[in-house]
């Protein structure tokens, strides 16, 4: 194999560590996606449980039980989401300044 090759598929693994390093906490510390995981968990419980639940999260609030009661508007931004998308942004754009590289160190585009 080609030393470039090897240095550029080196450069890949490292950076993919490094973005799964870096992207991978801050995705899964979302609060909103915790919120949703939680309250897909509470859903899947037996009725009578649901109930405890409620009632004690209900006793619990500073706010007024009609206000504990009413669901919650969905309208958080997916942090997690936006961090994937920026890391897979950046590979993406490394990897075809790679292969730009390589076009012009070994192709046509090679300086005379």
């Amino acid at each position: 194999m080609h030393p470039l090759w090897q240095r550029i598929m080196r450069c890949a693994a490292v950076a993919t560590l490094l973005a799964m390093v870096v992207v991978a906490p801050p995705a899964l510390a979302d609060d909103w996606a915790r919120d949703q995981a939680a309250a897909q968990n509470v859903a899947q419980l037996d009725p009578a449980i649901r109930a405890a639940i409620r009632a004690r999260s209900v006793a619990t609030a500073p706010v007024p039980p009609a206000v504990a009661a009413a669901p919650a508007v969905d309208d958080g931004f997916a942090w997690g989401a936006a961090a994937v998308g920026l890391g897979v942004g950046v590979v993406g754009m490394c990897a075809l300044f790679g292969c730009v590289a390589l076009v012009r160190h070994d192709g046509r585009l090679r300086n005379a």
